[in-house]
């Protein structure tokens, strides 16, 4: 089917001429300019109103939800349902119809099924989809796929979603047709700019189908190679009574069915119309935010996690936050009493251990071994790690490494390290605990090396490769006036502005988040806090690196150290932010190294350490924590704890490279001094 485009200048004539102009303003006015209208069509008025065919009598009904009229400057008005949306849809002699459940469409996808009967007072009836294959109906079916069809696509979320298929003139048959999207096949109309473009859209947050934002909405085309046709057809000339979905709001019965009901783009209880009911209070509770069940309820109040985001968290509060009102005074918050009391603690006509409530409650079973002695594996050496990562409580309330007990005596629930796009290396050996095979990572990417043993807590090192004598892995110290085969820290330099200008400090607050090249020096003694930065990149001559030399003092990270990909760098590789740190210590010994405090989640840059480079724990479960960069310190202490995800690492060491393209000032050389860029040093 070919199809002459209307120019986009008559499309905007015209439409000024409907703007005034009313659904009732046509029904009253329609005789003139429809005349004037056929007589250049070569069509005749009386075919609309003699047809025989009367569809609506046999197809609509109560569910044809689609109210409003579609305008067409070459036609008029055309109805899509007996009642207005300002009535109410209740179904009668005609309608339009979407289904709001999904079903195949041509392509092999998901739909809302789009049918029924339009009516126009000029040229009759208008069939959508699959209404059009009827004999007195039919006009000429598109090529792909041999028949009519239309449909929204499938709701996943509030944003506007296409139509696609076809509507037709019956009374016009094979020179009826009207595509309702330009890039639907055999249409494949979508090319040549905004004089071409039309696509219907239905837009969830109002039932419309117009969205202002959808390129072509809300027009359909129709015409035909020999000049015939209607043209362009608007489905939303009027906002009172465009197009739009009539449907009662999501309510209960049906606010737990999983279903889009109302089809808005949500379900549920995250649909506003549901969110009072007594089912979607209950579940925004903390005590039910991980589902029914006593065994639910209790890791839910357990967790440390404020589940229902109301700053209020489990049984006894955490890091600040007061205890959850739903956990308090419930059989998961109790010491065991609530089930053994004697007492019908919740009024419900039970006591203790014949209520329901009480059905997981250790006080009303038998004893259950711990976790890690559970039974299901009983004569496997392994027994314990199994047990602890099976994704099954085991008769426990907490699931595999939520339990302390994995956490203390299964090796798979234990905390771990990992280097990311490098090798660990290390002077004096390597031990921690192995990346559990659960995880299905390793430690390392490429190597563990070192020039002592690799003994790790399991059995086996989890990594590519490992080599145990790997020769002498020297740093650059005090004693080797920091220097080494490999390379040199220019520490006289770096003091005396050699690599950029010098700004003695006293706090963080003289950092600023542009560090322009500059070298900012604090001397000890004493410890030098580093609140939580942004570094920017430079702009024109600007240079976006900048050094944090500390002498004989050190470094304490007390917030998060990011980088920020604003401005964009655009022509100089000086203008990336790249921020480095040396600590070393005072001809005494003392300073020299670096704590990372345990809220810290994330910290970039490149990091010499004389001394010791600490991780930090709260000796609890701790933040996971991501090194962005390069790290070179004497010796490591890892501590983070957080073991509740076996798949997980505590610390995770991660190599960007921004050390080698814009190196901080006076750090121009400390690539050199690793054994390869992408190592990390322990």
């Amino acid at each position: 089917m070919l199809r002459r485009k209307l120019p986009i200048k008559n499309r905007k004539n015209r439409k000024a001429l409907h703007e005034y102009m009313t659904p009732s303003f046509w029904h009253a006015h329609y005789v003139f300019p429809a005349a004037v209208f056929f007589v250049s069509l070569g069509m005749a008025l009386g075919i609309a109103h003699f047809s025989s065919f009367k569809p609506g009598q046999a197809l609509a009904t109560a569910s044809d939800n689609i109210c409003g009229f579609a305008w067409a400057p070459t036609i008029g008005w055309i109805s899509l349902n007996n009642q207005t949306c300002s009535s109410g849809v209740t179904g009668g002699t005609y309608g339009v119809n979407m289904a709001t459940t999904l079903s195949g469409q041509p392509g092999g996808v998901q739909g809302y099924a789009l049918n029924g009967f339009g009516w126009s007072d000029n040229v009759g009836w208008v069939c959508f989809g699959a209404s059009c294959n009827v004999p007195e109906c039919e006009p000429s079916a598109p090529a792909d796929p041999g028949y009519f069809y239309a449909y929204v696509n499938k709701l996943t979320d509030g944003n506007y979603k296409e139509v696609h298929g076809w509507a037709g003139i019956c009374n016009q048959k094979e020179l009826g047709w009207i595509s309702l999207n330009c890039a639907d096949p055999v249409a494949n109309a979508c090319v040549g700019g905004n004089t071409t473009f039309y696509k219907l859209v239905y837009n969830p947050a109002d039932h419309n189908f117009h969205n202002a934002a959808a390129q072509g909405s809300p027009f359909a085309w129709s015409g035909n190679s020999d000049g015939t046709g209607v043209g362009y057809i608007n489905f939303f000339a009027n906002a009172a009574e465009g197009m739009q979905l009539k449907i009662a709001p999501e309510a209960d019965p049906f606010c737990a069915d999983g279903l889009d009901n109302d089809l808005n783009g949500l379900k549920d209880c995250a649909d506003p119309g549901c969110i009072a009911t007594p089912a979607c209070v209950a579940a925004a509770l903390e005590i039910n935010s991980l589902g029914a069940g006593l065994v639910n309820q209790y890791q839910a109040c357990h967790d440390t996690l404020d589940n229902n985001a109301n700053n209020q968290i489990d049984c006894a509060g955490f890091g600040g936050k007061p205890p959850d009102d739903s956990c308090l005074f419930t059989p998961v918050c109790s010491e065991g009493n609530y089930c053994s009391n004697g007492l019908d603690d919740d009024g419900n006509g039970f006591i203790d251990c014949s209520d329901p409530a009480c059905a997981g409650d250790p006080a009303c079973f038998a004893p259950i071994p711990p976790q890690s002695q559970c039974t299901a594996f009983a004569g496997n050496p392994d027994q314990k790690n199994l047990c602890c990562s099976d994704n099954s409580t085991n008769g426990q309330p907490l699931l595999d490494c939520l339990d302390p007990d994995c956490r203390t005596n299964a090796a798979v629930c234990s905390a771990w390290t990992q280097v990311l796009s490098g090798n660990v290396y290390a002077g004096g050996g390597i031990t921690g605990t192995k990346a559990p095979k659960e995880a299905g990572v390793s430690n390392a990417a490429y190597c563990l090396r070192s020039n002592g043993a690799i003994d790790w807590t399991s059995a086996d090192a989890f990594a590519v490769c490992k080599e145990s004598a790997a020769g002498n892995i020297p740093l650059p110290s005090m004693d080797t006036k920091y220097r080494n085969v490999l390379g040199f820290l220019d520490l006289a330099g770096i003091r005396n502005g050699r690599y950029g200008t010098v700004i003695n400090i006293t706090d963080a607050a003289q950092i600023p988040d542009m560090l322009n090249g500059r070298i900012y020096r604090f001397t000890g003694p004493g410890t030098f806090i580093l609140p939580a930065k942004n570094f920017k990149n430079g702009t024109g001559a600007e240079e976006g690196s900048g050094l944090l030399l500390i002498e004989g003092a050190d470094l304490e990270i007390s917030g998060d150290i990011n980088y920020l990909a604003v401005p964009p760098v655009q022509s100089r590789l000086k203008n990336l932010s790249s921020f480095g740190v040396i600590a070393v210590k005072d001809a005494f010994g003392t300073g020299g190294n670096i704590k990372i405090d345990a809220n810290v989640q994330k910290v970039s840059g490149t990091y010499f350490a004389e001394g010791t480079i600490q991780t930090g724990t709260s000796g609890g479960a701790d933040q996971y924590l991501q090194l962005m960069g390069i790290y070179v310190a004497r010796k490591f202490d890892l501590q983070r704890q957080n073991n509740s995800d076996p798949t997980k690492p505590a610390e995770e060491f991660v190599f960007d490279g921004r050390a080698v393209v814009n190196p901080p000032p006076g750090m121009q050389d400390i690539g050199q001094s690793l054994p390869k860029q992408t190592d990390a040093n322990f």
